[in-house]
């Protein structure tokens, strides 16, 4: 699936009202109502920062199975650290209330298939891009520390290459979808266009 690019940089240079920016909400509206999901294009974002990025994560995820594992943690329902693949199932598939909110949705809107519901085959890192409160909550989640693996030739590198892209999508998120009409119409443009889809 090629997931639509849209241009952050018109909806930081242009007017809101310009055709190109309105052309462009257009085309992210119509991307989260096809697909839930569009790639944004920030040339704020330095090829040097997604090679750091990806170069990271290839040289973590090459190590051996055994390595990995030392970094899940189950017990914080896999939202810190690694979850190795065939790790994770479909809820719904096994879940009577989800099937039955499921069943209820007009066919259009209905998930394509999770009768098989079979394991995720990806493997994924969990970073938190967090400030955390200053007292202990009732999620363990989110009174832990992320994991930084112990592999010294990654270790290195980890907490900066993964807060530098973390704050990197954080950005182009609330450049994107931040309320302030008069600078940014893509999250007023892609709301009204979902009401009136």
């Amino acid at each position: 699936m090629d997931l639509p690019v849209i241009n952050l940089d018109l909806f930081l240079t242009e007017p809101a009202d310009s055709p190109a920016v309105q052309e462009e909400c257009k085309k992210a509206a119509d991307a989260l109502i096809t697909y839930g999901a569009l790639v944004l294009r920030d040339s704020r974002v330095s090829e040097a920062d997604n090679s750091n990025f990806l170069d990271l994560l290839e040289d973590y995820f090459a190590q051996p199975a055994e390595e990995l594992k030392k970094d899940e943690r189950p017990e914080l329902s896999y939202q810190i650290g690694v979850t190795l693949e065939n790790t994770e199932k479909p809820k719904c598939a096994v879940d009577e209330p989800c099937l039955g909110v499921i069943e209820r949705l007009e066919p259009a809107e209905r998930p394509l298939d999770i009768s098989g519901h079979q394991p995720d085959p990806k493997c994924r890192f969990f970073w938190q891009m967090v400030t955390k409160p200053p007292y202990e909550t009732k999620f363990p989640g989110l009174n832990a520390d992320n994991i930084t693996p112990a592999a010294p030739h990654i270790k290195e590198r980890w907490p900066n290459t993964m807060n530098q892209w973390g704050l990197s999508m954080k950005n182009a998120y609330v450049a994107a979808f931040q309320p302030r009409p008069a600078l940014n119409p893509l999250a007023r443009r892609a709301a009204l266009t979902w009401e009136q889809g």
